[in-house]
């Protein structure tokens, strides 16, 4: 075991943070829906909601065997399909490994309304998924 000289110093240097945590909300059908998303290496993590829970989550990545991203359902009820599909379109938009927890009602006017919001997010500030 090597041991350190008197006059070796070991100098410590902070690291940068590798996770970047950025927060939007809009006003939809009367409701606030509240976006986080959480920016990780070649990967994102977008929680939508309006409550401070986490009941769903799901996951999708593209791969080199077949066009549409692979998809995996990971949190909460595997027959809701909502955070799967959208985690799919958002890989495929963005060739990024995407998780997306969706905890808001099933609502079929909701959703689009959702997927325009970050839309417009991710033209707006692109760097921050």
């Amino acid at each position: 075991m090597e041991s350190l000289d008197s006059e070796e110093i070991a100098t410590i240097e902070p690291a940068q943070p590798s996770i970047h945590i950025h927060e939007f909300s809009a006003q939809l059908q009367d409701s606030a829906v509240y976006f986080q998303v959480l920016q990780l290496c070649d990967s994102f993590l977008i929680w939508i909601g309006s409550a401070p829970n986490m009941n769903d989550l799901s996951m999708a990545m593209c791969t080199k065997f077949d066009q549409l991203p692979a998809v995996a359902h990971l949190l909460g009820d595997s027959s809701n399909m909502v955070s799967s599909s959208l985690a799919q379109k958002l890989a495929k938009k963005t060739g990024k490994q995407v998780f997306v927890s969706y905890n808001l009602p099933e609502d079929s006017q909701l959703l689009p309304l959702v997927e325009r919001r970050i839309l417009e997010e991710m033209r707006i500030q692109p760097d921050k998924f």
